[in-house]
């Protein structure tokens, strides 16, 4: 499990303001697992923002996964009670999204599956509203568990996948797809097109030629955003980019968002390869904000690729060189590969008699906490983009679903 204790300790300083971060962190003599309180809201879910929703709760990455950056935790109003948040990683120390374990998000509460991306952890958020035992289709370690009153939203990057209102999308933030490339040392794929990767991830063997070179495709678990991302930018169907990289050898085994693991979980022999990759976590990744799951690939020269979608020249998702990445907006503004990254909560915790004033004062509006010039800094350090008029409002709560 995640470190926890120097996050949820300065939270506690700064919500009560009876400490100074610095005297909290000099008398923790041990680090404990992932925190369980009775009054900060629990997330779960996306590791694409996991680290960053960590700096939302004090401290990036956890100790041992780098060197660790202290922030200000993110609160609701004063007026609301100054609630604090604490989120549970989709891939914990030591561990892998493909094999998540289990956690206890609140105390007294029951073990249960971790959910380990986007969609498992909406999927969980869901199950909670609705009663509906919560069991992990990846890494199942708890069985079926009630997880009602456990799990007060979810990080995600992807958008609804069932049509419904019981649950709200807040969009804070923008991210892209990136598409992360093996060439053997040489300069071949640096510069992709979409129409290339309809191809290849179309392709009946999970192969194609480009630039002269035969080319594998590869996918991370199947629930995770990078593989809906990627089949609504390209525009071919899950069900045929899994086909794809099955039988190329490259499936749905390897973690989402590490370019270690893509490196590691080539098939014997192949020396091209593409995998989709969240480009805010490989900016985050590269510069040492987050903990970093590709600094052997980046040395390897594992990179994002420069993308060309139509007649429109993208480029690459970023400018500058770690640790000193930025995104670039013209490449997450495109309507195919950018997306924005929201905060999902039960509808009914936001409207209505059952409205939790706190929940909508960090995440409801333009005027949120997450919405803040602060917040939006940090995000901005994480590899992610602010949203514009066109593409989105910061806050808004217009777009619900059921999953």
């Amino acid at each position: 499990m995640r470190l926890r204790s120097v996050r949820i300790l300065a939270a506690l300083a700064v919500a009560s303001g009876t400490a100074g971060l610095a005297s909290v962190v000099a008398t923790t003599t041990q680090a404990q697992a992932d925190p369980a309180s009775v009054t900060a809201f629990n997330g779960v879910g996306a590791d694409v923002t996991q680290d960053l929703y960590n700096a939302f709760a004090g401290a990036a990455p956890d100790p041992g996964e780098g060197a660790t950056h202290f922030y200000t935790p993110v609160d609701s109003s004063a007026a609301s009670g100054s609630y604090t948040i604490q989120s549970f990683d989709a891939d914990p120390q030591g561990g892998t999204t493909v094999s998540p374990g289990g956690i206890i998000t609140k105390a007294g509460g029951p073990y249960f599956d971790r959910p380990n991306s986007s969609g498992a952890g909406t999927q969980a958020l869901q199950d909670s509203v609705t009663g509906t035992l919560w069991e992990n289709s990846t890494g199942d370690v708890a069985g079926p568990v009630s997880v009602t009153g456990q799990i007060d939203f979810a990080r995600t990057a992807k958008g609804v996948t069932t049509s419904g209102t019981e649950l709200t999308w807040i969009p804070f933030a923008r991210d892209a797809l990136g598409v992360l490339y093996y060439a053997n040392g040489t300069t071949a794929l640096e510069n992709l097109t979409t129409a290339e990767l309809n191809g290849l991830y179309s392709s009946g063997t999970g192969t194609a030629s480009i630039d002269g070179q035969t080319v594998t495709a590869c996918l991370p678990i199947s629930t995770s955003s990078p593989v809906t991302n990627l089949v609504n930018a390209i525009g071919v169907t899950k069900t045929q980019a899994e086909a794809a990289a099955t039988a190329s050898g490259c499936n749905t085994n390897i973690q989402q968002n590490s370019g270690n693991a893509f490196l590691q979980g080539l098939p014997s022999g192949v020396k091209y390869a593409v995998i989709p990759i969240s480009s805010g976590s490989w900016i985050g990744q590269a510069n040492g904000v987050g903990y970093d799951r590709s600094a052997t690939a980046r040395a390897d020269g594992v990179d994002l690729a420069s993308i060309t979608d139509g007649s429109n020249n993208l480029g690459q998702p970023y400018t500058g060189t770690a640790p000193s990445e930025v995104p670039s907006t013209t490449y997450y503004q495109s309507s195919s590969y950018g997306y924005n990254i929201s905060t999902v909560v039960p509808t009914q915790s936001i409207t209505g008699n059952f409205s939790n004033a706190a929940l909508v004062s960090l995440f409801v509006g333009s005027g949120s906490t997450l919405c803040s010039t602060a917040a939006q800094s940090t995000a901005h350090t994480f590899g992610f983009d602010s949203l514009t008029s066109g593409e989105g409002t910061c806050g808004s709560t217009t777009l619900e679903g059921n999953n």
